[in-house]
């Protein structure tokens, strides 16, 4: 497989289901992300940086908090439904289509955010360490780079599809049914299948999707921060709510390029 090809699925699979993202994934997240990463960029006071900033479920409320902030996403679907979020609320929106792989930007940024477990859809060995190595090129002196990933647990493959959940649209209810496949190296396959049934029970529109994922522990994106010149500097549990990692669901990792000690 080329290197290529996880960013084109990963696209495809976004721009396919961007209409449905707010009620899909978007509510799924059990914590206030949101007021947490706001939180974080306004007492930055310095320029923001999103990656895979997606429909705007964090980056609008930034802006709208007066934050100065820059997104980017892979996904076109995802970025025109956050151009339409930000032109109904009257924000302007400083967002490109770009990959995080290849970060194709000018230094300058006071706080770069990687938030929703965006991290662990680098599944390729390498990929990680090139994203801290090129956030660390992106950031003022003093700058901080802050990612986050859910706290792996046991294996959640399952043979066959499992719904999820159905949850209310406009023009009816969307139904969203799950596959996960172990393939090996950590890696996991994600099938997805969505349809939306109209008040009678008839499907009026569908979509699947499938990428791949690579769950990180918190130990090993420390590992991965310190290697490429980070020092974490704080750890979250559950966006603040949480005291400690036994049960903690996400760990939230702040880290600053590392001072050199003569």
């Amino acid at each position: 497989m080329s290197a290529d090809a996880p960013i084109a699925r990963d696209a495809a699979a976004y721009d396919r289901i961007a209409r449905w993202y707010d009620v899909d994934m978007g509510r799924s997240m059990a914590f206030d992300d949101v007021g947490f990463y706001v939180g974080l960029a306004t007492r930055a006071g310095a320029r923001v940086l999103e990656l895979g900033c997606g429909t705007g479920r964090v980056y609008l409320p930034m802006v709208a908090a007066g934050v100065d902030a820059v997104g980017i996403d892979r996904s076109a679907g995802m970025l025109a439904e956050l151009r339409a979020a930000a032109d109904a609320q009257r924000l302007a929106a400083r967002v490109a289509r770009m990959d995080m792989r290849a970060l194709g930007l000018r230094p300058g940024y006071g706080l770069v955010l990687c938030p929703y477990s965006l991290v662990t859809y680098l599944t390729l060995d390498g990929e990680v360490d090139g994203l801290c190595r090129a956030v660390r090129a992106l950031l003022v002196q003093g700058g901080a780079f802050v990612l986050d990933a859910f706290v792996p647990r046991a294996s959640v493959a399952s043979g066959e599809f499992r719904e999820d959940y159905r949850r209310a649209l406009p023009e009816g209810t969307l139904v969203r049914s799950k596959r996960v496949t172990a393939l090996g190296g950590g890696v996991h396959r994600i099938e997805r299948r969505y349809a939306v049934h109209d008040p009678a029970g008839r499907v009026i529109d569908a979509a699947a999707t499938e990428e791949r994922l690579r769950p990180c522990t918190p130990a090993t994106l420390v590992a991965h921060l310190e290697r490429t010149g980070f020092e974490v500097e704080q750890t979250w549990w559950d966006y603040g709510t949480a005291g400690d990692a036994a049960t903690a669901q996400f760990a939230t990792l702040l880290a600053r390029p590392a001072q050199r000690r003569s």
